[in-house]
């Protein structure tokens, strides 16, 4: 049964590995996944082999360097869409990456030096102990990037976090919490390998089905509507140029295609949450030229220009956040941040600007009302 689900795993994981490098237009996502699937397919290898690899075992361990860290970086290339992944985190999880091969070389070392073991020893505890904080500390916030965002989600998103979150939760507490107790109470060997395998496995296939959902159809619709935009083009370029009817309904038709894209990602993927957002990337996002978009922000949406819009959306978003009585204790300036100012200067400035208030003040102003007495 060990051996089967450990098999099982290094298939899968390799399959998965394999299927993100054959993805044409790659995205980040993609990469993270597969780094992630490779790990995992590494650790596979060295729990089928064991102590039988001898020295070797140490060498793959070195390998398997990319699971939590990896995952928590998959988790925010799954939510955050664009711009999800900059220097610091890659750094951070770098380092989670190095405490891991520490760990190993430190193990190998004390091998070959046993005279110096007490002090091998004592630096492979500090490292281990260590490794524990960082490790847990991202899970959480792997956790915390199902969660970020699932109250204005719409009815299809939200499944798909509450699909990632159980996953999740029930891979950590069954590869962690039940596996230790299972362990420590029955005579049953490897108990706590084999559910960690299968916690692995739920995990690979879940974050795939939802990788294909989230990027993959959304891609292809994306296109669908370009190609569509594309044939109307021709369209109106072989009418007859006498007949202007035809070209004008073509136009608003591909219009309306597009202003369908501005609303997926702007109101139901939250795009302008992402800080420091342009009219760039919601060009390349939807594959249009720039002047296309901000002449339907002016017409459809009544928006003077592309960053009032985005500054819009923040605002409404911040003044949710200020007036729910769970995040009261939320500083200002984390409020600005959730969404999606780069700091607290701009956030302030915009929120007077369109509120009349500060932030501080517009919620102090929300708790006095809420906290008055209803008059007879």
């Amino acid at each position: 049964m060990f051996q089967t689900i450990y098999i099982t795993l290094l298939l899968v994981s390799f399959v998965l590995l394999c299927s993100q490098l054959w993805v044409r237009q790659k995205q980040p996502i993609h990469l993270l996944f597969a780094a992630f699937c490779g790990s995992i397919a590494i650790m596979a290898i060295k729990q089928l082999g064991g102590a039988e690899l001898g020295l070797y075992q140490y060498v793959l361990g070195m390998g398997v360097c990319l699971t939590c860290n990896g995952y928590w970086l998959v988790a925010r290339a799954l939510f955050r869409q664009q711009q999800a992944i900059r220097l610091r985190h890659l750094l951070a999880a770098a380092a989670v990456a190095l405490l891991i091969i520490a760990l190993q070389a430190l193990q190998l070392l004390q091998l070959f030096w046993p005279e110096n073991s007490p002090l091998i020893s004592s630096a492979r505890i500090a490292v281990q102990e260590l490794l524990v904080l960082l490790s847990s500390s991202l899970m959480m916030l792997a956790f915390w990037e199902g969660c970020r965002g699932y109250r204005t989600a719409d009815a299809a998103e939200r499944w798909q976090r509450q699909l990632f979150l159980g996953t999740y939760v029930a891979a950590v507490t069954s590869g962690g919490v039940v596996a230790k107790i299972w362990q420590a109470n029955t005579d049953v060997p490897l108990v706590r390998e084999m559910l960690a395998a299968g916690a692995a496995l739920a995990v690979l296939l879940v974050t795939q089905w939802l990788i294909y959902n989230r990027f993959h159809r959304h891609s292809t619709a994306i296109k669908a509507d370009a190609s569509a935009d594309t044939n109307t083009k021709m369209t109106s370029e072989m009418a007859p140029r006498i007949d202007a009817e035809p070209e004008v309904l073509s136009i608003t038709a591909a219009d309306k295609l597009l202003c369908d894209g501005i609303r997926q990602l702007l109101f139901q993927q939250q795009l302008f949450l992402q800080a420091n957002l342009r009219l760039t990337d919601l060009a390349r996002q939807l594959d249009v030229p720039e002047y296309r978009i901000s002449k339907l922000l002016r017409s459809q949406f009544q928006a003077s220009n592309f960053n009032q819009f985005i500054n819009t959306l923040r605002i409404a978003h911040a003044k949710k956040l200020l007036a729910d009585p769970s995040k009261g204790h939320w500083p200002v300036v984390v409020v600005g941040l959730e969404s999606g100012f780069a700091s607290v200067g701009p956030f302030t400035r915009a929120f007077k600007t369109m509120v009349g208030f500060t932030p501080h003040e517009f919620r102090q102003t929300f708790i006095a009302k809420e906290s008055k007495p209803a008059t007879a």
